[in-house]
């Protein structure tokens, strides 16, 4: 059992520890805990569990995803603990993980799972120059991907300025500096130099730097988004699907929890944390009831749980700074289709429509100039006239998620002025949504005409729909000044708070967004650690590895 810390409060503990969320990380968390004999209960405000890593129909009939859509590498060691394909997953291999797509008579950029089809590919359709150059980029990418750790289970990170300095040589250090506070262009253009020739590369790569970071690809500080987005676990690195949608994960979870003896509950909205001398002693819910627990882990992001759930309990100074200058910004619309057959690709892309898996999803882009505009203008509060985006038909691979003979598509369109005036935003929105199946439907020109259904979401929608502040699904973008050390609270811990008995375990922790389980089991692993020293008032125990 996890030490309760007793507080003064007559209410007795009822559980190990309550996690406030059941997304994936916070399932991660509870699964965890759940293994080594605690007991958790995981409330969820849905009617569903895997927040922006679940699965529910909102198109009649079919089985669609607001968020995550495609499983990517995890850590070998995450793999191993939660073995997903021994409780009940499926996983669909994808022969063509993306294609890219840079403008009307311009090359396609493939990427398949074989890496030798890919180099081939690479050659043949750009030369040998562009294949040296991705080879290069990849290479130069190793060095400051292991230094943001994305894949390290159970290490609390260093920051920034203290990874750069203790750099072994000055070259390293360099590379460092550019990778990490950089733009984006400026790696890019280092590999990629010719406009004209690697015009697709370069604007696919520089697509790659900006979807998890509220910056341009020429903004300084986009360059880290870029080495996040190509890092690699190993082997390991191949996108795929996941049968019968992302949401899949998070109810294998939710079986072993209960299977476990834990509970995981949908329809409880928390409206506050229960704090008590300075502890976390229990939430309490929207229609009044209060549940006790041990400790609290909270799997929404920092202004949600402290601005939000600990409204009434002010953080001191340093802490709440750090709280308030984190960056939130949600600029994008995600869409939803039912589709009533299968788009093809225009003629003069017609050699895609013969290539197996082709039509299953990647990126429609533009020039890394145009995609810079496109962000300015969205800080001006603008609509961009174009937007880049990522584009998907899943059903391609999985005819499970759609009725016999209909097909789902998705798209996540860049940038949209989430700052602009809220009710300017609505007309925005639908303006985006056109704007959207244009572009769509300049490389699949019968993408209108199969249209059955759409829904289109803001970050507006994904801050109700899921608690995200600002609706910004990466609990805090991938700006150097938030990632690593820096996103933790206590300096030298992942996931300890000033609150005693109160852990972060979403991906406001290192190593951030992505469906990776990292920050949830991460913290799970930290709150033992917690349980088990003998400290009792002081913040919680550096962990071995800083220690060491």
């Amino acid at each position: 059992m996890i030490d309760s810390r007793t507080s003064n409060t007559e209410q007795a503990s009822q559980y190990d520890a309550i996690i406030v969320g059941g997304g994936h990380n916070g399932l991660a968390a509870a699964t965890v805990l759940a293994r080594n004999g605690r007991s958790v209960l995981v409330l969820e405000k849905n009617n569903y569990i895997g927040g922006m890593g679940g699965t529910r129909e909102i198109l009649k009939g079919c089985k669609n995803e607001v968020g995550a859509s495609c499983f990517f590498p995890l850590s070998k060691e995450i793999k191993d603990y939660f073995d997903f394909e021994a409780n009940g997953v499926e996983v669909i291999p994808l022969p063509v993980m993306s294609v890219n797509l840079c403008g009307v008579n311009n090359r396609p950029l493939l990427f398949y799972k074989n890496p030798a089809r890919l180099a081939v590919n690479v050659l043949k359709t750009f030369g040998f120059s562009a294949m040296v150059g991705f080879i290069r980029l990849l290479a130069f990418c190793k060095y400051p991907a292991q230094v943001l750790d994305r894949f390290t289970a159970r290490r609390a990170p260093r920051n920034l300025e203290e990874l750069i300095t203790s750099a072994p040589t000055a070259k390293q250090r360099a590379q460092l500096e550019l990778a990490l506070k950089g733009s984006a262009m400026e790696i890019i253009d280092k590999f990629f130099p010719d406009e004209e020739k690697h015009k697709e590369l370069r604007s696919t790569m520089a697509f790659a730097a900006v979807q998890g970071t509220y910056k341009g690809p020429y903004t300084q500080g986009s360059g880290l988004c870029l080495i996040y987005t190509l890092a690699q676990e190993g082997s390991e690195g191949l996108m795929q699907r996941v049968k019968g949608g992302m949401g899949k994960l998070s109810e294998s979870l939710q079986r072993q929890i209960e299977a476990l003896g834990g509970e995981v509950r949908v329809k409880q909205q928390v409206s506050r944390i229960l704090v008590e001398d300075n502890r976390a002693i229990g939430v309490e819910l929207k229609n009044g009831e209060r549940l006790y627990a041990n400790i609290i882990l909270s799997n929404l992001d920092k202004p949600a749980t402290f601005k939000g759930l600990l409204a009434d309990y002010p953080l001191a100074e340093p802490y709440q700074r750090k709280v308030d200058a984190a960056n939130h910004n949600g600029a994008y619309v995600h869409m939803l289709f039912k589709l009533k057959g299968l788009p093809d690709y225009a003629p003069e892309l017609d050699a895609l429509n013969q290539i197996e898996g082709a039509r299953f999803g990647g990126a429609m882009v533009m020039d890394p100039k145009e995609m810079q505009a496109c962000y300015e203008a969205c800080t001006r509060g603008e609509l961009p006239p174009k937007l880049p985006l990522a584009f998907q038909i899943p059903t391609v691979m999985d005819s499970s998620l759609a009725p016999e003979g209909y097909h789902i598509a998705s798209a996540y369109g860049f940038y949209f002025p989430c700052g602009a005036d809220k009710s300017l935003r609505g007309r925005m929105r639908d303006r985006a949504a056109e704007i959207i199946i244009d572009h769509i439907s300049e490389h699949m020109p019968n993408f209108r005409a199969l249209i059955t259904d759409q829904a289109i979401f803001s970050s507006d929608h994904f801050e109700s729909m899921h608690g995200a502040t600002n609706g910004d699904w990466t609990h805090g973008s991938l700006h150097p000044e938030q990632m690593m050390g820096e996103r933790c609270l206590v300096e030298g811990t992942g996931h300890v708070t000033p609150i005693a008995n109160l852990f972060l375990c979403g991906a406001c922790c290192h190593p951030g967004p992505g469906v990776t389980f990292l920050p949830g089991y991460n913290c799970a692993h930290e709150v033992m650690q917690y349980a088990s020293s003998a400290v009792t008032d002081e913040a919680a125990p550096v962990p071995e590895e800083r220690a060491a």
